[in-house]
């Protein structure tokens, strides 16, 4: 009887280890608390949403600050401004964040002449960031007040000039390089930024335009008068001087259906952020190109004028997988 006891208890006490196990392996299965699993969550949360995400290109701070994205990331660049927000440019592209990693831009201060509208998708958001950027635009206004202002230093006098409409195709990469060793939204960064893109014209009807004339149009005639197309090759590089104050420049190469076949162009500007909603910019546009009718370089100075509207991003607690460090 004794030893009938005794092997009971063994066995009972077998099966409550074994049941034991089994609970916390479970319990284990079901938090999920390997590295691997912790890393994979955090990655899925990131590409969910960025907008909030602790990471070098966003301010420090819980609640909203006078960051702003458009001035970090210039147009030009792969990333988008921050959903709910945008701005109004008067010589750059006005932008708005239709929801995170969709933007919509116009030049919209040119848009009795030449009306445009643009998207760009980014695809991925890391120290990579790669985007594309499709849109339509007309030149079909602007050629006929140019025709019958008699600006004949662009444009020849034409008889005939019908609809056109134009499509703009971009693919944009850029890389953050960013100094880690610091913690806060004051330590300078460097965006780098490259991309290739093609402008193609449709003419609906018949149309007895020329090729534009002069630096800045030369090159841009194939798709505003539906003669053909651009291509057209772009390195940038953006330097966050302080809070408010960046510098970027780039290089962009065009080839096509134009005189010379080739026109390479180079932009440098200054932007400062003067109060929160109000930014300004000076810089300058520089042409090379061997036109036959005009000088080999053109160059144009500029100033522009930025409202920023909308909510301003912060960060919450979570780090997502973003060194603090």
């Amino acid at each position: 009887m004794l030893k009938f006891i005794c092997i009971l208890i063994v066995l009972i006490g077998l099966s409550l280890d074994g049941a034991e196990a089994q609970r916390k392996k479970k319990f284990k299965s079901k938090k999920g608390t390997s590295k691997r699993e912790i890393r994979k969550r955090q990655q899925e949360a990131f590409d969910k949403d960025d907008t909030n995400a602790f990471n070098p290109k966003q301010p420090m701070g819980a609640k909203q600050n006078d960051s702003r994205d458009d001035l970090l990331w210039h147009s030009e660049t792969a990333n988008t401004v921050y959903d709910g927000a945008g701005n109004l440019s008067l010589v750059s592209p006005s932008r708005y964040g239709l929801k995170p990693g969709l933007e919509l831009s116009s030049n919209v201060f040119i848009s009795y002449w030449v009306p445009n509208v643009y998207i760009k998708k980014r695809w991925q958001n890391d120290q990579w960031y790669v985007a594309s950027k499709h849109g339509f635009y007309s030149a079909t206004l602007g050629l006929n007040w140019l025709n019958d202002g008699n600006y004949n230093s662009i444009i020849d006098k034409a008889e005939d000039i019908p609809f056109i409409l134009s499509m703009k195709n971009e693919l944009i990469v850029s890389r953050l390089i960013v100094n880690n060793d610091r913690c806060g939204r004051d330590k300078p960064y460097i965006i780098l930024t490259g991309g290739i893109g093609v402008d193609f014209g449709v003419p609906f009807g018949d149309s007895d335009l020329n090729e534009l004339k002069g630096h800045f149009f030369a090159n841009r005639s194939p798709a505003l008068i539906g003669s053909g197309y651009t291509a057209y090759a772009k390195l940038r590089a953006d330097w966050q001087m302080s809070k408010t104050l960046m510098l970027g420049g780039g290089f962009k190469y065009f080839r096509g259906d134009f005189s010379g076949s080739g026109a390479l162009e180079h932009q440098a500007e200054l932007q400062a952020m003067i109060f929160p909603k109000f930014s300004v910019s000076l810089g300058y546009v520089l042409s090379v190109a061997n036109y036959t009718d005009t000088s080999t370089l053109g160059f144009i100075p500029f100033f522009d004028l930025t409202y920023y509207f909308g909510r301003r991003q912060g960060r919450q607690k979570g780090l997502f997988g973003r060194k603090m460090y």
